[in-house]
């Protein structure tokens, strides 16, 4: 009878200690599973806090705001070189802008001939505070070593927004003044093919007549 009770109690211990084991394997597979999970999801947040974080310390490196720049715009004058669509042609758009005036609001929506675009900021050059245009291809990093850089080849359109900062001597005094840009880029080009020069607010009737002469000949300088 002992024996038998011996035996029994043997066996009832050897299936408990395999239902621990059992437990245990399962509670390890779980913690596994949770912790494989975890370390996949910080991965991702990992990723997402570097690009905001790079776009929160441009954004704080830069000399001027979204808020700074908002409010209509008028254009002032424009530069070109080599050929350019005609949808673009910056001396039309003179005309277009007047009957849609370019704006950009305290959000850096951006919006110029009927689009509205959005604007990024990228950082300082300089004196000169630099924003994208999402979609455009814009790279930095590539403008900083080739200026004329500014978008990708299937883009057509604007692509860079920058608050410029100017130098004149006079009396042999520096002078410092502010001109914003808008480039324009073409498709099948990386570089630019010029950019308008606008200035803030809304423009006047001598504004809209500014380089042209008595016979209509437009005297803006084109490089």
């Amino acid at each position: 009878m002992k024996k038998t009770l011996m035996g029994l109690s043997a066996f009832i211990f050897a299936a408990a200690l395999v239902g621990c084991s059992a437990d245990k394997e399962k509670s390890a597979e779980k913690t596994n599973d949770k912790a494989d999970t975890t370390v996949a999801s910080t991965t991702v947040d990992s990723k997402e806090s570097k690009d905001n974080k790079e776009s929160t310390k441009a954004a704080a490196e830069m000399s001027v705001s979204f808020k700074d720049l908002a409010g209509p715009y008028h254009k002032t004058g424009h530069m070109t070189m080599g050929e350019y669509p005609g949808e673009l042609d910056p001396k039309k758009l003179e005309e277009t802008l007047k009957n849609d005036p370019m704006t950009i609001s305290e959000d850096g929506t951006l919006h110029f001939c009927g689009k509205d675009y959005k604007l990024s900021a990228e950082g300082m050059d300089d004196e000169n505070a630099v924003f994208s245009i999402e979609g455009s291809g814009f790279d930095f990093e590539k403008y900083k070593k080739a200026s004329f850089s500014c978008s990708s080849k299937d883009y057509e359109g604007p692509c860079t927004f920058m608050r410029a900062v100017q130098h004149m001597t006079i009396n042999d005094e520096d002078h410092a003044y502010t001109e914003y840009r808008l480039y324009l880029t073409q498709k099948g080009e990386e570089n630019y093919f010029g950019y308008i020069i606008v200035d803030q607010g809304e423009a006047s009737e001598s504004d809209w007549n500014w380089g042209w002469d008595d016979d209509g000949e437009d005297t803006t300088i084109e490089e």
